[in-house]
């Protein structure tokens, strides 16, 4: 967690006070960020309040803000899957907003990257076709069925 220069920044979203007595960048506060929003608040730069792919996640925390440190953004948006169409674009109270900070989506596409299903075929054996006067081979695949193929 970094402290912001809250000067710089304008609130388009306000979220909650983090008011237990542990700090949220510790391990223990987890479960205390599981699946809570509600203690994000949302920030722009003053410079550029339309384009909301700028806008920064903190925390506000013995009054200062801090930014959310990787762990505490997989903990807090654990709940969020990307599924096909997936928008990271928001309006929560006539507000655009992003709908999970921007490093995490690049992070969990990056991880959705390496589990996703790739179909291949392997050719184990090519033979020709047993019946005469067909101009076909058959290809055996490792994980197919055979596949007749016209030459």
């Amino acid at each position: 967690m970094k402290a912001v220069n809250a000067s710089q920044y304008n609130i388009v979203l306000k979220g909650e006070v983090w008011q237990h007595s542990v700090p949220p960048c510790s391990k223990s506060a987890v479960c205390l960020l599981a699946n809570n929003e509600s203690v994000v608040t949302w920030l722009s730069p003053k410079d550029d309040m339309d384009n909301c792919l700028t806008h920064i996640p903190v925390i506000l925390f013995k009054g200062k803000y801090w930014t959310l440190s990787l762990r505490m953004s997989k903990c807090i948006y654990r709940h969020i899957r990307l599924r096909k169409g997936f928008n990271n674009i928001q309006n929560v109270h006539g507000v655009q907003t992003l709908r999970i900070p921007q490093l995490l989506l690049n992070e969990k596409k990056r991880t959705q990257a390496r589990f996703e299903v790739r179909t291949q075929c392997f050719v184990r054996a090519i033979a020709p076709c047993a019946s005469p006067g067909n101009d076909c081979t058959i290809l055996f695949c490792v994980a197919c069925q055979p596949i007749k193929v016209r030459s």
